[in-house]
């Protein structure tokens, strides 16, 4: 399938422009996109084709377009295009001297009634008009002096040029498109991707891709890690972005599909990678999609487009989390790839392409072609790897012979560790210090506790850590906006495994990541097992009970806050929270649609069973669960409860226990069957008798 034919599925209804006005870097495009640029203006503007002519013989018109005239008889235009590669450049009434020939032999020809003058440079009005009195002076009936300004203007103005300026011709500014945040992200996005494509192979995955967001608008991308889920989501969407009807928008989490959903503007196409967490799950972001599912809906009907990716093992996670209320094509896997089941003529394609147009020298390239079949045979062939295998930075010291490039796509996170290890100190710690910022490091906006504690682990100052950046860019690191990011999710997953291997970075780290690092990828020792998060040792419980205490006091901050005090602190981690920080537990945080999810609710019944939760806050939660059953029919307290009610109150208990996943039948039985005032006051009193709502 080709670029072209992709592009075919992307195609909304008409859209509106937004956005702020801002300069163009229109010096940097050379003059002949420059030319190419002022024919899609003329374009546009017209809304007729412009003929080009080839530079040599163009006869002083860059551009040709037909007029109509009153009687029907088309009148000739020309254009005359003038580029500098100065970028603060005005333009002067000289500049018109070079062309004063050729325009006089256009108008004798017939061919200039009408006559553009476009340039990149500033115009100022006097200058236009002293410009546009010597084109009458020549016989030109419509002269027009136009410039940057206006050529910003019309760009801005427009859905399609808004879309093709950038991807085409590499202006690099997108922030027509929303506002600044989201627009660095696209640009990250266009800059990074786009020079792949001579390394992509179409894949099935692809295929199924492209059909699946063509039946229904959205598709979620599965994969194990470097499988290339997040390959595939960056090409489709990069090839969304040319055609000229959509906007492309890189997001990191659904909440910013809520800020930036506008049913204004059907044309958007939404790329979220790690739509679910990147190396290990995101409650918050669980709870989050489970509100903001229904905008999707809504946003897919008005035109909109999604390709969302993740990491199997934890969308299985997310999945198992977000019950019914998960997207219906994701429930039913109409709307699921996964990117996984490759042939071997596709895992040779893959390796070659990354080989050849990779960065190796031609020596180590001509070395390893004749072993490149063996590799792609590996069961566990992973496309992620063997991009690696073209990139020098990943195969120091690693020889060119058979069994050495198996051994590498075999255990690559083994030789991940190995590589990230034998950086230099002052490597490793530039990517500490993208590790400790989760969302990464923006040198003007970070957490300065955290770059501190990585500066006195490290033993380098935060200027050098960061001179390093540079360096790192490409194969272990990105700059996606103004944020140093990692290139790949599992060099973070490399990272994790090397510091849980050294005590003493943990302690700092524990003392200096940010606080969303720690209760997102952070997990007490004894606690339930979670893939991929950095185990905190028992050593370090005083300093983690310190950091958890001091988190700040925000709606999604405390979210998080009770989840991890639910399900990821040890018993003696918690206790020793709540008895230093009792004020925690009266902390308000978001309510989530089915009480069994609320990790406030979790928390205070963890402190319950331990003898810390207040009388006030117990008779709270108990009100809460009342109300949740009563109120809006949510039978998700838990099977046990239910159970003993079962002896008591026949079928009506049994339809709420064993009803789930599935309410349907069960809110029918209630509603045949009102609750008798016998049955709500034991259902008042099992919930007030907290010990029986086993909520964890």
């Amino acid at each position: 399938m080709t670029a072209s034919d992709d592009q075919s599925i992307f195609t909304p209804r008409d859209r509106h422009a937004h956005g702020p006005w801002s300069d163009l870097a229109l010096h940097t495009i050379g003059w002949r996109a420059f030319q190419d640029l002022c024919s899609q203006v003329c374009e546009v503007v017209l809304g007729r084709p412009v003929e080009i002519f080839r530079e040599a013989q163009d006869g002083g018109q860059d551009a040709v377009f037909l007029i109509p005239s009153e009687p029907g008889t088309p009148q000739i235009g020309t254009v005359q295009c003038k580029h500098t590669s100065e970028s603060n450049k005005a333009l002067k009434v000289s500049d018109l001297t070079a062309e004063i020939e050729h325009v006089e032999e256009l108008v004798k020809g017939g061919q200039a009634d009408t006559y553009a003058f476009m340039t990149n440079m500033s115009v100022d009005a006097p200058v236009a008009a002293a410009m546009r009195a010597k084109l009458r002076s020549l016989g030109v009936r419509k002269p027009h002096i136009l410039g940057r300004q206006y050529i910003i203007r019309v760009i801005r103005s427009s859905a399609k040029l808004r879309a093709l300026v950038p991807q085409v011709y590499g202006l690099g500014d997108l922030t027509s498109i929303v506002d600044e945040r989201l627009s660095e992200q696209s640009r990250a996005l266009l800059d990074s991707w786009i020079p792949k494509l001579r390394t992509y192979v179409p894949t099935t995955a692809h295929r199924d891709a492209v059909n699946a967001i063509s039946k229904n608008g959205v598709v979620l991308l599965l994969g194990n890690p470097s499988s290339g889920q997040s390959a595939i989501g960056a090409i489709v969407s990069t090839i969304a972005s040319e055609n000229p009807n959509n906007t492309v928008l890189a997001l990191t989490s659904p909440r910013d599909f809520e800020a930036g959903w506008n049913p204004n503007d059907p044309g958007r196409f939404f790329w979220i990678d790690d739509a679910f967490g990147s190396n290990v799950l995101r409650d918050d972001y669980v709870q989050d999609w489970a509100s903001a599912f229904s905008k999707l809906r809504a946003a897919i009907k008005h035109g909109n487009r999604f390709l969302l990716t993740s990491r199997k093992h934890i969308y299985e996670a997310a999945r198992r989390r977000l019950g019914q209320r998960n997207l219906a094509q994701f429930a039913d896997g109409s709307a699921v790839v996964d990117v996984g089941d490759l042939t071997f003529e596709e895992k040779a394609q893959i390796l070659y392409n990354h080989v050849n147009f990779g960065e190796q020298s031609q020596s180590w390239r001509s070395s390893v072609k004749p072993h490149l079949a063996a590799v792609a045979a590996v069961p566990d062939f992973l496309p992620g790897i063997a991009e690696r295998l073209g990139d020098p930075n990943f195969t120091k010291g690693l020889i060119p012979r058979e069994s050495s490039l198996v051994r590498f796509m075999k255990e690559p996170r083994e030789h991940l560790i190995d590589t990230v290890n034998a950086l230099d100190d002052q490597l490793q710690a530039a990517l500490i210090l993208v590790y400790v910022h989760q969302a990464g490091f923006d040198p003007n906006d970070h957490d300065p506790s955290a770059a501190q504690a990585v500066a006195e682990l490290t033993g380098y100052t935060l200027t050098k850590i960061q001179d390093c950046f540079a360096e790192l860019a490409g194969s272990f690191l990105k700059l996606s906006g103004s944020k140093w990011t990692f290139a790949h999710p599992t060099i973070s997953d490399a990272l994790t495994e090397i510091l849980r291997q050294k005590p003493h970075m943990m302690a700092a780290l524990i003392r200096g990541a940010t606080i969303d690092t720690i209760l997102n990828s952070f997990v007490c020792e004894g606690s339930p097992h979670i893939r991929d998060a950095l185990v905190v040792p028992t050593t370090l419980d005083d300093a983690l009970v310190n950091r958890l205490g001091r988190t700040p006091d925000e709606m999604q901050r405390n979210w998080l806050l009770f989840h991890f005090l639910s399900y990821r602190a040890s018993e003696v981690v918690f206790i020793n929270t709540i008895q230093q920080f009792p004020d925690l537990l009266y902390r308000l945080c978001w309510r989530t649609e089915v009480v069994d999810n609320d990790p406030k609710i979790s928390a205070h019944a963890r402190s319950y069973r331990l003898g810390l939760l207040q009388d006030d806050l117990r008779l709270e939660a108990a009100d809460r669960l009342v109300s949740a059953a009563l109120t809006d029919l949510d039978l998700s307290l838990t099977k046990k409860t239910c159970s003993r009610l079962y002896h008591r109150y026949g079928s009506l208990a049994w339809a709420w226990s064993y009803g789930q996943p599935s309410c349907r039948r069960s809110k029918t039985v209630l509603m045949r069957s009102p609750l008798t005032p016998t049955w709500t006051k034991s259902l008042k009193a099992i919930s007030r008798n907290y010990s029986v709502c086993l909520i964890v």
